[in-house]
């Protein structure tokens, strides 16, 4: 992710049962210097830009490394001058209003196979990533912050103006006026390098005072190898590891010895790491019988007090969660493009039973768009209490809101709806003769959806909702999701769980200007008070002037309600005892913590 529009990633639930992939010979041995990780299934891209898979995330936080931004363990960013930058990037505010970074790389930066990482490779990433042939690969399209992007990225030129490759150790980013200022201004440098050497091959970028060029046909090239080699074989990266193989679920990698250190200037010592897709309704019972070392993100009441009756067999992390348990509307599509039955839906289910049904004595409440690890919420807990509507299960609201909507009649589209007749056989119409349907699509093996469909089918004809409930397997429920605007979708509601990325920006996930993109604005919401308060938040000038705009945007969002927040948690983070060092937190994670861990 380049600029810092990354989006909300989704998650599937750690409730929910996977593929259960043979343990046989897999366990880890004392005898060495190896970790096993159990994790969820991997869908095998190990370059961002293709998908939003989080397990397949750790490997990239495995394997990738030199970036120029990083985030501290409470989710400060900061320039890494450690290892990656010699000293602070250059800035130069242009005439124009345009801002000028100049990056200086440290020497001695090497890819694994011995070769050195220069400037010409964040370049060349930089011009793949926002690149006509990039967006046609299907690649999330990155950099538009940048001066020239809209050119480049529609194929009307080959240079992209507001890149420039100076020297070897040295390249300038410009970013557009139009896009400052921004609250997470130093996020807009944030991009791992991907090798030239290796994914363009003999291809020369070449850069004047114009901008860095890049010939179509290489664009073209790259897009392709990228796309259909190294996205599953990254086997030259710069990280920590390096990327041996993936198999049967099972990803094998080996320590990077050319690796210079992470942002605090450490080094892995583990000499092998095997991640494996593991059944993620036995993860605990996998861990406790010594099959791997590491499980994260446990939520459930039943797996933490089994791994705390262990002892100290175990190191246990926890945190709380950057993100939330939700269910989705779509805003653009069917009754729920109406701000009161999304209300309505909202008071017709019951957030704590679905929250104690998951996680027991674990699971707390959430009632808008924040993640409970983040500063600015912390900050502002006690108003937030205050403030939001909580959506406490009523019938009696939930009536009350939908009074207030088209759909307050009986089938005639005339005659005044009774809610004290309320039924699965009276329900409530529009003035058209349309009756209030919900059609929810939920991911099977999951006791979300379980409890999420056990409510509503006795709730909602209480307050005259028809409520029919369709269940798929995650990833088809995803491409669903995303497919707003086109013929086949037909669903109202999902269930899903979101977790914040290093910076919140809710833009990408809520502002109007996307709501017929693809993978953008999933929701199809466009709001003109909301677009305001998000761009308000972005152009906030420092902490207080941040802080006061957050909760603009949060109580817009609380009214419009694009997505019923269920519950928020701790997540709680596994290790064996011979993995000495074990501490994760809510934004560096074990894949990001790797260097402070060791094998005794």
């Amino acid at each position: 992710m380049i600029g810092g529009k990354n989006m909300k990633k989704l998650l599937t639930l750690a409730v929910a049962a996977l593929m259960t992939v043979s343990l046989a010979g897999c366990g880890s041995s004392k005898a060495e210097n190896k970790l096993v990780v159990g994790q969820d299934k991997m869908n095998g891209e190990f370059i961002e830009g293709f998908g939003n898979n989080s397990y397949d995330k750790s490997i990239r936080d495995l394997i990738h490394g030199y970036n120029p931004v990083i985030v501290d363990n409470d989710g400060n960013i900061k320039w890494e001058t450690k290892v990656t930058l010699k000293g602070e990037p250059a800035v130069k505010n242009n005439k124009d209003g345009s801002k000028t970074f100049t990056v200086t790389l440290n020497d001695g930066l090497k890819w694994n196979d011995g070769k050195p990482v220069t400037a010409n490779d964040y370049v060349m990433t930089y011009l793949m990533r926002a690149s006509k042939s990039w967006i046609d690969a299907n690649g999330n399209p990155t950099g538009y912050e940048i001066e020239g992007y809209d050119a480049f990225s529609a194929g009307k030129t080959e240079t992209f103006s507001g890149v420039k490759l100076i020297d070897d150790h040295s390249f300038s980013i410009t970013i557009a006026a139009k896009n400052l200022p921004y609250y997470w201004e130093k996020n807009f440098l944030w991009s791992y390098p991907l090798p030239a050497h290796v994914v363009a091959k003999d291809v020369k970028i070449t850069s004047d005072d114009k901008g860095a060029k890049i010939a179509k046909k290489d664009q073209a090239a790259i897009a392709d190898y990228v796309k259909n080699t190294f996205l599953k074989n990254p086997t030259v990266t710069c990280g920590p590891y390096k990327f041996e193989g993936f198999k049967n679920q099972q990803v094998q990698l080996t320590l990077n010895k050319e690796y210079a250190g992470n942002w605090e200037g450490k080094k892995p010592s583990i000499e092998k790491i095997t991640v494996k897709a593991i059944d993620m309704d036995k993860d605990v019972d996998t861990l406790v019988a010594g099959e791997v070392d590491i499980v994260a993100g446990a939520i459930e009441a039943e797996k933490i007090d089994k791994v705390k009756a262990q002892g100290d067999k175990f190191t246990i992390s926890s945190y709380p969660r950057n993100g939330y348990g939700n269910m989705p509307m779509s805003c653009y599509y069917g009754a729920t493009k109406d701000v009161n039955v999304r209300q309505a839906l909202a008071y017709i289910v019951d957030t704590n039973k679905i929250a104690q049904a998951a996680m027991g004595a674990y699971g707390k409440p959430c009632y808008s768009d924040y993640g409970a690890a983040q500063k600015v919420y912390i900050d502002n807990k006690e108003w937030v209490d205050k403030n939001l509507n909580t959506y406490s299960f009523s019938i009696a609201n939930a009536n009350k809101a939908l009074d207030k909507s088209d759909y307050k009649y009986e089938k005639d589209g005339k005659t005044p709806f009774d809610a004290k007749k309320a039924s699965k056989d009276y329900l409530r119409y529009n003035s058209k003769g349309e009756v209030l349907l919900i059609s929810h699509l939920g991911s099977e093996k999951n006791t979300i959806t379980d409890n999420i469909k056990l409510q509503l089918t006795k709730n909602a004809p209480q307050v005259g909702i028809k409520y029919e409930i369709t269940v798929k397997d995650f990833e088809t429920m995803m491409n669903i999701y995303y497919q707003k605007q086109k013929a086949e979708v037909k669903y109202n509601v999902y269930n899903m769980a979101s977790g914040f990325n290093e910076v919140p920006d809710p833009e990408a996930d809520y502002h109007g200007k996307y709501e017929k993109v693809a993978n953008f604005n999933p929701y199809g919401l466009n709001d003109a008070e909301l677009n305001k308060a998000i761009e308000n938040l972005k152009a906030s000038k420092d902490e207080k002037e941040f802080s006061e705009n957050w909760k603009a945007y949060q109580k817009r969002w609380n009214y419009l309600l694009p997505t019923i927040p269920t519950y928020t948690n701790d997540y709680y983070d596994f290790a064996a005892s011979k993995v000495k060092g074990f501490k994760t937190t809510p934004f560096r994670n074990w894949a990001n913590s790797i260097c402070n861990f060791s094998i005794e």
